[in-house]
């Protein structure tokens, strides 16, 4: 059954509103969450793509959750994930750093309270251990391949034509998984084969019938340039979670480490696949077999199509929040096989590069799951 059979509804914040009958122990989390939505804003001010922001999300949730780890008991928790966190932040984002050094302050110049001034500075401790792995995890590596030449291969596509984003990331250091080559999906459909020509126009009928609901969850899910980007979202909703279920600190922390650090391990190993096959996108497709005037809802990407990003990252995602909130399992999930269609819908991606990506996200949220467990 392909993507475009299965039924569907549209995401409902009001969902996650509801809080278990017990609330968790310890005083609601503030300072983890605050910390993330700041990361959020700054993600969507610079534009970051997918891969970097789930990068720059992973570094900084990880130092979160060890300066909290290691703040007990005498120092304070707080402190220390505000001294972590602008810390790692101020590592990406330079120009803002005053902006990170002055929401830290308070615990940096609490000298009255032995506590805080010794939790921020183990937390900047922490986050100095996080922009040191940063410095060697191969993500500033140039890419020094060549790109496939032939009908069968992704070209840049319209309207900028940007040449393919991050070749090399692929080869950046993961978090909780070994060798991403392990873990690569086998090859897509290529041109001219009868199972290629069948994904081209399921792409092609779907996207001249799309109904209203259809269009929504295209737009509702696409993350573009100048959003939060995927990884961003899911953070969104697990703030929410988070919330809801007034998780405290150390809970908060736990949540995000494991989450993001199976987001970015998510995208390396598609990244991996994307440039292992080098794919080609349905608008060059479309265009080339059956109608040349063709666009699709959102615009494409400037990457090869096989896996899809948005389904691998929303798999890991899922995968990881289910464990953390078993009783929204099924929700989340639904969520996760929505955000995959949504790329048939917007006209981005075949329907095998969503189910094969959704796939991959699960088994890497698996292992992020087994990685942390202690």
């Amino acid at each position: 059954m392909t993507f475009a059979r299965l039924a569907v509804s549209i995401v409902s914040a009001a969902v996650l509103c509801t809080p278990p009958a017990q609330a968790a122990p310890g005083a609601p989390d503030r300072v983890v969450s605050r910390w993330i939505a700041v990361t959020l804003d700054e993600i969507a001010a610079q534009r970051v793509d997918p891969p970097h922001s789930s990068r720059v999300l992973a570094s900084l949730s990880v130092a979160m959750e060890r300066a909290v780890a290691r703040a007990k008991p005498a120092a304070s928790a707080d402190a220390a994930v505000d001294g972590a966190a602008s810390t790692v932040l101020a590592s990406f984002f330079r120009e803002d750093t005053g902006r990170f050094h002055g929401l830290a302050i308070r615990a940096e110049h609490a000298s009255t309270d032995s506590s805080m001034g010794r939790g921020f500075a183990l937390g900047r401790r922490v986050g100095e251990e996080l922009v040191a792995r940063d410095a060697s995890d191969g993500a500033a590596m140039a890419f020094t391949g060549t790109p496939p030449v032939g009908p069968d291969f992704w070209v840049p596509t319209p309207p900028a034509f940007l040449p393919p984003l991050l070749p090399g990331w692929g080869e950046v250091l993961p978090w909780n998984i070994g060798d991403p080559v392990a873990l690569r999906p086998p090859p897509p459909p290529r041109p001219g084969e009868p199972a290629f020509e069948a994904e081209v126009r399921e792409v092609y009928d779907v996207s001249r019938t799309l109904t209203p609901e259809q269009r929504a969850i295209a737009l509702f899910w696409a993350d573009g340039p100048g959003t939060v980007t995927p990884p961003g979202h899911w953070n969104a909703i697990a703030l929410d979670l988070v919330q809801a279920f007034r998780l405290n600190t150390a809970q908060a922390a736990r949540v995000f480490a494991v989450l993001n650090t199976a987001q970015a391990d998510a995208f390396i190993c598609i990244w991996d696949a994307k440039y292992a096959y080098w794919s080609l996108r349905p608008i060059t497709a479309i265009r080339r077999e059956i109608d040349p005037s063709w666009s699709p809802l959102i615009t494409t990407p400037p990457f090869p199509s096989y896996v899809s990003g948005h389904a691998g990252t929303s798999g890991a995602a899922a995968t990881v929040l289910s464990a953390f909130f078993p009783s929204k399992a099924a929700q989340l999930h639904a969520w996760a096989n929505e955000a995959a269609l949504s790329r048939l819908y917007g006209g981005i991606h075949f329907p095998i590069d969503n189910e094969v990506g959704l796939a991959l996200g699960t088994s890497v949220g698996e292992a992020a799951l087994a990685a942390w467990k202690r």
